[in-house]
């Protein structure tokens, strides 16, 4: 059943920002989900002194796991982001802003991407 919202103003605009974060939100959880893939895989440029040297992939189990449980977190902050959003849009709100719940649990997700990133650089240093 469609809810149907009066234009005026920045109506329109406001509810194209409301999707483009959503999109946002949907393509950062596809890049963590080939992330967490490619960490399963494996898939890593070979080093001139690395070949036919098999690697464990046990070891990238647990980042992968990180990784895939953020993209589904992702997934979900960005669609209650969403709807919170269009709620106050319909109900005339006057500023749409952020809300601070989702700028924390973005902010961990970021900051588990980068300390993955660390741990994947310190790895390919000791290998």
């Amino acid at each position: 059943m469609p809810l149907l919202l009066k234009v005026h103003g920045s109506n329109v605009r406001d509810f194209v920002m409301l999707e483009r974060n959503l999109l946002t939100h949907l393509r950062f959880a596809i890049a963590l989900t080939l992330f967490a893939a490619s960490m399963l895989l494996n898939a890593r440029l070979p080093s001139p002194d690395s070949s036919g040297r098999t690697s464990e992939s046990d070891s990238n189990i647990p980042l992968a796991a990180l990784q895939a449980s953020a993209a589904v977190v992702t997934i979900s902050i960005g669609l209650w982001e969403y709807h919170r959003s269009f709620k106050d849009m319909c109900e005339m709100k006057a500023f749409l802003t952020a809300t601070k719940p989702h700028l924390v649990v973005m902010s961990v997700i970021s900051l588990g991407v980068f300390a993955t990133c660390v741990v994947l650089l310190a790895g390919i240093g000791q290998a």
